[in-house]
């Protein structure tokens, strides 16, 4: 008889993953261009999350970063977290 697994997926630790993972990737690829500024000045050319996700896939093509889609979204979530809010 087969022995049944069972795994529990708790949605807070993935997204908590996530933001750790943005954050890390953003840490090591997009400070080589610029500051915590471009995100704070008044004049921000993000006004949507949807333009902040299109701004990081830009951002990354233009730099050549080797990141999955998943790495994109996650740099899209930490942020939006931390500086956006949308």
């Amino acid at each position: 008889m087969a022995e049944e697994v069972v795994i529990e997926i708790d949605e807070n630790s993935e997204i908590t993953n996530s933001l750790t993972h943005g954050e890390e990737a953003h840490k090591n690829h997009c400070y080589k261009c610029h500051t915590d500024s471009v995100y704070t000045r008044d004049n921000r050319f993000v006004k949507s999350i949807d333009a902040l996700s299109k701004q990081v896939v830009r951002c990354k093509e233009g730099s050549d970063i080797p990141w999955f889609d998943e790495d994109a979204d996650a740099v899209v979530q930490f942020l939006n977290k931390k500086y956006y809010r949308f």
